[in-house]
């Protein structure tokens, strides 16, 4: 009976006002209406959710209605004093933005002036009378994240940090003191927590001339996120040595390090390595989910054929599968998803990778250690006296490698392993190079897969366009049977941190290796020769794949360019 109420009390407001100038009618009103009673949502976040208005109208009529300024958010900056009264959390839960305070008047930007016991809690908060301005709800979670929240407390925090010496002047002893400074640890949490939370791949600590520069790989991009001063870059590069086992007195040498962390609700491993710069100490942080790494071969990106090519060919009792692409690519990944299907009790499972980047319940991983002795080629040696099923190889770099691999795929183990090539027939031809025997790789590769991993385009702000002529006949080129189609392209919203993407997915290409392309291997073909023989059998090229996708929406036609090194159209 309350919600009832307050219902038909924000229809008889926000309702009135929005048909009052023409905003909606009644009809478009009462539908959003009925949806209101069954979700709780609000009535304004509806009307944008049907299309019905936008964001912006909604905000103008409100504005006009109750005589209050708009305001664009994006030229404002927040008042400093504005940091000590107000939380991150309590501002998202709000959703109002305070801006300034001006004559004893708090100026609040909000989109929902009709909503008192809002702006009274932030007058109890504040203890000043507040002055509404009208903003849009977009603006206002921007700003929200820009000056309150995780990355902006880092920048706070680098402002209670006194550093007495020049950095070079530091001690040991000093260092490592500085390195347990609250606002130290502070500001490396709140960095690693802000890439968790944007999804960030890797963390660069940079060292520059004057500054420290802090980067994230996001989808496979990098993006400038903030700047430290020089004086604090060794306490922070001192305080991530510490969290991850290394050395803080070691600065001429590479080292390499690991830490775990919580985060968003989920556990992950963080590979820490370092590398001696003229500018000081270059620090790089890999994030990695252990959830995010075992997927399923459907969320790949795999279409319905190489569905079944894939699936014919781990099912095979003997033989090698190499997956090719370059590094960052998602090869890691679609192998322990392959080694996910295959794992069971029937079957002895055996990796060897450098390192080993997941854990997997069930398999029997083994990481290499070069100073050791410990090579990919000794590995294997040691694996077939392990009664294997199935090997995983995590690289093929050298002709030993290759032989001692081809040979385990001969005598009856199914061999999985990748190579650096830009295509699948790529990966025949780098064996040959290795000077591979013809009738090994012949005889002993039963199918290649190549890929590339682009970023998906975000579905709550892309935006759909009408091609070029010149644009829509290169496409038809590729997929001529294409018919009638339009292109996404990326804007930016608050759910994919305006970047306009979010997420990524695989494009691939692969083949079977039949009696045709047996003899071609066996002949020393080229790779265009290889390629072409494979596309004849309806292989999908790379660029085919993620034509497919652009047309879907799932990506941009300028990410598929940029992976594939297609020709610019």
């Amino acid at each position: 009976m309350a919600r009832e109420k307050r219902i038909n009390k924000e229809y008889a407001r926000l309702g009135d006002i929005l048909i009052k100038w023409g905003i909606v009618d009644k009809e478009k009103l009462q539908e959003a209406l009925r949806i209101q009673r069954l979700t709780g949502k609000r009535l304004g976040e509806i009307l944008v959710e049907k299309g019905f208005t936008t964001e912006q109208q909604i905000t103008e009529a409100l504005a006009q209605e109750y005589h209050l300024p708009l305001v664009s958010l994006k030229k404002e900056e927040a008042d400093e004093k504005l940091f000590k009264i107000f939380s991150y959390q309590t501002l998202k839960r709000y959703n109002v933005a305070p801006l300034k305070i001006e004559n004893d008047y708090l100026v609040v930007a909000t989109n929902d002036p009709l909503n008192l016991s809002v702006l009274q809690e932030l007058k109890n908060i504040s203890g000043y009378r507040i002055k509404p301005v009208m903003a849009t709800l977009q603006d206002i979670k921007d700003f929200i994240n820009k000056y309150f929240g995780p990355l902006y407390s880092a920048k706070e925090a680098i402002k209670e940090i006194i550093i007495e010496k020049k950095e070079e002047e530091k001690s040991v002893k000093e260092l490592e003191v500085a390195a347990h400074e609250a606002p130290v640890v502070k500001l490396v949490n709140s960095v690693i927590g802000e890439a968790i939370k944007q999804k960030a791949s890797d963390v660069h600590f940079e060292p520059q001339r004057e500054n420290m520069r802090i980067r994230f790989r996001i989808d496979g991009v990098l993006y400038e996120k903030m700047e430290i001063p020089k004086e604090l870059q060794a306490a922070v590069i001192s305080r991530i040595k510490i969290i991850s086992g290394m050395d803080i007195a070691e600065k001429r040498k590479p080292q390499d390090g690991r830490m775990s962390i919580s985060g968003e609700g989920k556990e992950f491993d963080i590979r820490v390595s370092t590398l001696p710069d003229i500018f000081g100490e270059k620090v790089v942080l890999r994030l990695l989910d252990k959830e995010s790494i075992v997927r399923s071969l459907e969320s790949l990106g795999m279409d319905r054929k190489q569905l079944e090519l894939i699936k014919f060919l781990i099912y095979q009792p003997y033989g090698m599968i190499l997956v090719t692409g370059p590094t960052g690519s998602g090869k890691t990944t679609t192998l322990y998803s392959i080694l996910n299907i295959l794992n069971d009790e029937a079957r002895n499972i055996v990796t060897v990778e450098d390192p080993v980047e997941y854990e997997l319940d069930g398999v029997n991983q083994t990481a290499i250690n070069v100073r050791a002795g410990y090579t990919f080629a000794t590995a294997i040696r040691h694996i077939l006296r392990q009664d294997p099923d199935v090997i995983m190889v995590g690289e093929i770099r050298d002709l030993e490698t290759a032989e001692i691999a081809i040979q385990a795929a001969l005598t009856g183990h199914l061999v999985l392993s990748t190579l650096h090539t830009n295509t699948s027939a790529g990966a025949i031809t780098r064996l040959l190079d290795m000077n591979v025997e013809p009738f090994l790789i012949s005889s002993s590769v039963i199918g290649v897969i190549a890929q590339r991993l682009v970023r998906k385009l975000c579905p709550f702000c892309k935006k759909e366009y009408e091609v070029s002529l010149q644009v829509k006949k290169r496409i038809e080129e590729v997929l001529p049977k294409i018919g009638k189609f339009t292109l996404a392209k990326p804007v930016g919203c608050e759910k994919c941190f305006n970047i306009g993407y979010l997420g990524r997915i695989g494009i691939f290409e692969m083949f079977k290796v039949d009696e045709e392309i047996r003899n071609l291997i066996l002949e020393r073909a080229t790779e265009q020769k290889i390629m072409g023989t494979a596309v004849s059998k309806e292989m999908n090229t790379l660029q085919v794949s993620g034509l497919k996708k652009a047309v879907e929406k799932i990506t941009s036609l300028e990410e598929v360019m940029r992976v594939t090194f297609m020709e610019r159209i």
